[in-house]
């Protein structure tokens, strides 16, 4: 007898996860692969976060669960880093702590939204938007950027969208091109989305990983949109599993019961990194700094192997080209090009389903080394 299986569970694989498997199961067998593919920092946390942790854990090696919101001191030190960042003030209990950015999107469709509900995605367009808007019964709209627009809505296109939005998501920097909103049209989206009755999310997960202006958080313009980020991108601790929201007033009590539910608390030993982390962003800024020589570095190189068309980075660490001139097939094309010239890169169908056949997203987070040998490697491929 065949028990049953929930058509919601039947997502699209994330190829950018099928790709670094692939990758590293190469590499398990001895072949030396030059990772353009999966968003992973090549840095991990300071050091000295790392020793303070070690400490913690000498202290107190049962490290038990903390409040479903996460600790209140590193809540506290949240809402102080908005205020020194951005410059806008408001108290720690409109912070909670997630288990990764992940869990918290999760909870944020949850409390917002009831199935039915339309949610506004911006294509080209972070996948895991869809799939867990597709998973609750929500129903995705897709609006359709392009290189003119930067690859981000503006609110012109949003007026023009044809639908009545419940939600709306954007990410800027963006996953997957390093695009960024102005400040004055990220105010005339969360305007626009007042004025329409439309609950923004704003995935900030990129914020701090920028090359010329810094991003600007929707936080400033409105109290009604969702804020997420993440410990994981500027603050290098990918493995940690450790996110935040900052939420609408009466929001908060939601994700609490919500969280004692789906997660019980976030990882306390993540907490007590993240609260340190704080203390050394000279560090993580230098970060920022090696990822713009990669992205120079790229810039210069990748034209040369026929990756003509690149997008405006102005954040994040994510290159999104144009290779119509290359193929029409993104992924058979990354395939390919991981089987012969041992380079990874994520076929552009992840992000965009009905246009990615002919691009792909190229992440600069790695060694320069093996970025430089990455670009030799293409340039042979291609000639």
């Amino acid at each position: 007898m065949t028990l049953k299986l929930s058509r919601r569970s039947d997502i699209p694989m994330f190829r950018a996860l099928d790709i670094l498997r692939e990758a590293n199961a190469r590499a398990q067998k001895g072949e030396d692969i030059k990772r353009l593919g999966a968003g992973l920092p090549c840095f991990g946390v300071p050091q000295p976060v790392l020793d303070y942790a070690k400490d913690v854990i000498d202290r107190d090696p049962r490290q038990t669960y903390t409040e479903a919101l996460g600790m209140t001191l590193v809540r506290d030190r949240i809402a102080l880093y908005y205020r020194d960042r951005y410059g806008i003030n408001f108290n720690y209990e409109r912070v909670a702590i997630t288990a990764g950015s992940s869990g918290g999107l999760s909870m944020a469709f949850i409390a917002a939204f009831d199935p039915g509900d339309k949610i506004g995605i911006c294509t080209p367009t972070y996948p895991p938007y869809r799939n867990i808007i597709n998973t609750l019964g929500l129903i995705p709209v897709e609006i359709q950027t392009s290189a003119e627009t930067d690859y981000q809505p503006t609110a012109a296109l949003l007026e023009k969208c044809g639908e009545k939005l419940d939600g709306l998501v954007i990410c800027s920097p963006s996953n997957p091109s390093g695009t960024m909103l102005s400040e004055s049209e990220l105010n005339k989206i969360c305007q626009w989305c007042d004025a329409n009755g439309v609950r923004l999310i704003s995935d900030e997960a990129y914020h701090n990983i920028t090359y010329a202006e810094p991003a600007q958080t929707a936080a400033k313009f409105t109290d009604n949109a969702i804020v997420l980020n993440t410990f994981s991108k500027y603050f290098a601790m990918t493995g940690w599993r450790l996110g935040w929201m900052v939420l609408p007033p009466e929001m908060t009590d939601r994700i609490k019961k919500l969280s004692e539910s789906y997660f019980v608390s976030p990882t306390t030993i993540s907490q007590h990194l993240a609260y340190k982390v704080f203390d050394h962003m000279d560090v993580l800024d230098g970060y920022v700094a090696y990822y713009k020589k990669n992205l120079d570095i790229l810039k210069a190189e990748l034209p040369k192997a026929g990756f003509k068309k690149l997008s405006n980075v102005k954040g994040a660490f994510y290159i999104y080209a144009d290779i119509h001139n290359l193929t029409n097939d993104s992924e058979e094309f990354c395939r390919r090009m991981l089987g012969e010239a041992r380079v990874s890169m994520t076929p552009g169908l992840d992000f965009d389903v009905a246009r990615g056949h002919t691009t792909v997203r190229i992440c600069f987070a790695d060694d320069t080394n093996d970025i430089i040998e990455a670009c030799r490697r293409l340039q042979d491929w291609q000639k």
